[in-house]
């Protein structure tokens, strides 16, 4: 299973922390690490993760299996309201229009979501494993087009070797609908 990039975990947990979350839906949740730094760094007394396979980690309250371009079917109907989902490098694996439908479930499902994607396209594809395909770009002003954004950071991703200077970047952003 591969893993999203060591050089965002201060971001992200920065942002969740500011949160203050009660109730996290880790999307996407992949080994489970965020699950962890959530139950460590808040005072969440509900943290639920969802998955195509489930976390390495088992620190969920609850898992649910699927698909998540079909996250309504997935996700039971008396799931809670979550205060935050986490949505860490999922986003770039849909076509922009499954991408948005996904955003428009969460959002539905959360009072805030939290993003992190590569800044732009950035090609990814890994023999065996079509969940991990790169199939869309992101950039910060796309959300806020259709969303209240609440937060925007951007920070280097990997560096170049010789220069040491960054040669991707990351995108996070925190949304929600209308006043939320």
């Amino acid at each position: 299973m591969p893993t999203s990039e060591h050089q965002q975990i201060p971001y992200v947990v920065d942002a969740i922390v500011r949160e203050q979350p009660a109730s996290v839906l880790d999307v996407g949740c992949g080994w489970g690490k965020y699950g962890v730094l959530t139950r460590e760094y808040t005072q969440a007394t509900r943290v639920d993760a969802i998955d195509v396979n489930p976390p390495r980690y088992p620190v969920y309250d609850h898992f649910y299996a699927g698909d998540l371009r079909v996250l309504d079917t997935v996700l039971p109907a008396d799931a809670p309201r979550y205060d935050l989902a986490i949505f860490l490098d999922v986003i770039e694996h849909f076509e922009k229009d499954v991408a948005w439908r996904v955003c428009e479930q969460l959002t539905a499902r959360a009072k805030r979501v939290l993003i992190t994607t590569p800044w732009g396209f950035r090609p990814q594809e890994i023999p065996g494993m079509p969940f991990e395909t790169h199939r869309s770009g992101w950039y910060p002003w796309e959300f806020g087009a259709r969303y209240r954004v609440h937060r925007t950071k951007l920070f280097p991703g990997h560096y170049t070797k010789h220069l040491h200077l960054p040669r991707l970047w990351q995108l996070l952003v925190v949304i929600g609908r209308g006043g939320q």
